[in-house]
């Protein structure tokens, strides 16, 4: 039978005289149940002061972690010498069944957490939980999925957002979970503050089931609620009380600076009488709480939504100079003016002039500046590298954020690709026999016989077809993993109008396009897929995807409805884009290759790059 026991950290003892105590002598007793067996805390042994009460709070390591950075976070804690380290999850990169893969890498995890000075308290994310294995994994080690403590007379409930295993952007609070909420915040009624850690904001989602009863509890009481997940600071007012967003310790992210709430950082908690004053220490230096306000995101959000800078693709015809000039469309839908600066960067392969490099744009308009593109040198129109041309934008006015917007460009010679017109029936068998030549082709820089691939792809009335071949010499899969972390080819495109399909890039790209990722079936795997529940099932495509001598092939049809919906029948273009991953055994690495550059990397995103025009 499991026993529990009450953990006394530090009694205040009064005096035998009527004194009245001093603000250091209030109560510090922390109050914890503490299972026999695994605990999701790294001890209970608090480096604290009793004239302090400050703490630390750590977010999103993983979610396409930077090697180094949680480390490096880990380091600058010590430093600090926080309390304790609470957090808000996202703790490995998990998302499998693989049993000692999850092991390899909790025991990663956990050997950054050995080098810290203080205790560190667990809260799960969806890349810690995604599925029964993992949670399972997850309890040995940790117990307790969701749990609370009270420390100086404020509560710490922490809770476990995946506890429906319904993965990123579909958190839920369980009726189970609920109970137990709601039962812990009726038992601690008299604290002075109540603070919430978990991992997906809840308060932005649809369908999280019991939370919006959660926060009718809060409301009736003092409260600070955190969360991760979306690797963007962003602070809230809401519910009588302050909610966060916080941003990354280790997470993919652009990386813009706080004033953007892209920065990697740990947020530093003073507790006192009037509640919770935090500061935002990033891993180079220290801002405020309100470093990037719901007000900030949202102009910041309509801002990019309208795309201000728009730069039409350079498409040239084959046998032409690789020369002419690029049109940057400039506009500005706010009541105030817009400032942008223009600098390039350097390339070897091409120059750039740009008409302007100072534009002031008055409310409510819009103008062109034009950039010419000459050759430094001829060479085959494929292997032109592209000219980097960069946008700091900023607005002057009232009732606008002083915000200055940095964003970045790369724009090039591009060969005008047509898309044919399918004669003959298809059927999607993965024998790739209605298909004379592959002409496309996916190069890396390992042996051909290693991985590489080409692909063909027509249309008709109700199709997009795509049929490709992918030479791998040792085929990776595994239905109990997901997709990306398995041998894979996938397609992705926009089937936006030009001007909006050519500037697609960075967040945003699995909503704003159409993305199937595959796994080839073998004698004793089946395929598997990815991202497919973002499509109506009338947009799911049909296809086959086996293993055959030497490689795998993928035949797909994917439904020209969802074409026809963002430009009509009448459609024109796509802009079009096949990857490959090549997961080998015993490998750390497992490297991606693409037809395009990669359109999510603003780095290596050459805009227009993949437009095929329809036949």
């Amino acid at each position: 039978m499991r026993t529990f026991f009450t953990f006394f950290l530090l009694f205040m003892i009064s005096t035998a005289f009527s004194q009245k105590r001093n603000d250091c002598a209030t109560e510090t007793t922390l109050n914890v149940k503490v299972p026999e067996g695994p605990a999701p805390w790294s001890s209970l042994e608090l480096n604290n002061n009793p004239c302090q009460f400050q703490f630390a709070i750590v977010t999103d390591r993983t979610g396409g972690h930077r090697p180094g950075v949680f480390m490096d976070g880990v380091r600058k804690l010590n430093l600090l010498q926080p309390e304790f380290v609470m957090s808000v999850g996202d703790l490995i990169e998990g998302y499998t069944e693989d049993v000692a893969q999850l092991d390899r890498e909790w025991n990663e995890f956990t050997g950054f957490i050995d080098s810290l000075e203080m205790p560190f308290f667990y809260v799960p994310g969806n890349h810690d939980i995604t599925n029964k294995t993992m949670e399972t994994e997850y309890k040995k080690r940790f117990g307790q999925t969701y749990y609370h403590f009270t420390y100086k007379e404020v509560l710490f409930l922490c809770l476990n957002t995946e506890d429906q295993y319904r993965g990123s952007r579909r958190g839920t609070v369980s009726d189970e979970q609920y109970d137990y909420i709601e039962k812990t915040l009726a038992e601690n009624e008299d604290v002075k503050w109540t603070l919430v850690f978990m991992h997906q904001p809840l308060w932005e989602q649809e369908d999280p089931k019991r939370w919006p009863d959660v926060e009718k509890l809060l409301a009736k009481r003092r409260h600070t609620v955190y969360a991760g997940h979306e690797h963007r600071y962003v602070q809230y007012k809401r519910n009588n009380g302050k909610y966060f967003i916080l941003a990354t310790m280790g997470g993919s992210s652009s990386l813009r600076g706080p004033e953007l709430g892209e920065f990697d950082h740990v947020m530093w908690v003073t507790m006192t009488e009037q509640g919770p004053i935090m500061a935002n220490l990033q891993l180079e230096g220290i801002w405020g709480e309100d470093v990037f306000t719901a007000e900030s995101r949202t102009f910041v959000e309509r801002f990019r939504e309208k795309t201000p800078v728009r730069i039409a693709p350079f498409f040239v015809e084959a046998g032409a100079a690789a020369e002419g000039l690029v049109k940057i469309q400039l506009r500005n839908d706010e009541n105030v003016s817009m400032h942008v600066h223009f600098a390039k960067g350097f390339s070897w392969d091409l120059e750039a002039e740009l008409e302007q490099y100072e534009v002031v744009v008055e409310p409510n308009s819009m103008t062109f500046v034009n950039a010419k593109l000459l050759p430094r040198r001829w060479k085959a129109l494929e292997d032109y590298d592209p000219m980097n041309i960069k946008a700091d934008v900023w607005f002057e006015g009232a009732g606008v954020p002083k915000l200055k917007m940095p964003m970045s460009y790369n724009v090039g010679p591009l060969k005008k690709l047509t898309l044919p017109k399918q004669e003959a029936k298809v059927a999607i068998d993965g024998k790739l026999e209605e298909w004379p030549s592959l002409p496309y082709t996916i190069e890396s820089d390992r042996a051909a016989e290693d991985i590489s691939g080409a692909f063909a792809i027509s249309y008709d009335d109700d199709f997009l077809y795509v049929a490709a071949h992918i030479r791998d010499d040792q085929i990776m899969v595994d239905t109990g993993t997901v997709t990306f972390r398995q041998d894979y080819v996938g397609v992705t495109f926009s089937a936006d109008p030009l001007a909006e399909s050519a500037m697609r890039t960075g967040s945003g790209w699995f909503v704003n396009s159409y993305a199937y990722i595959v796994s080839p079936a073998t004698s004793n795997m089946p395929s598997t897929t990815f991202y497919e529940d973002r499509l109506a099932p009338e947009e799911q495509p049909t296809y086959q995807c086996v293993a055959v001598a030497g490689g795998y092939n993928l035949e797909m049809a994917i439904p020209t409805t969802y074409i026809e919906k963002h430009q009509g029948k009448d459609w024109q273009t796509i802009r079009f884009n096949l990857g490959v991953q090549d997961w080998d055994a015993g490998e750390e690495e497992q490297p991606r290759f693409s037809f395009m550059p990669n359109w999510r990397s603003k780095k290596h995103n050459v805009v227009g790059s993949g437009t095929f025009f329809r036949e």
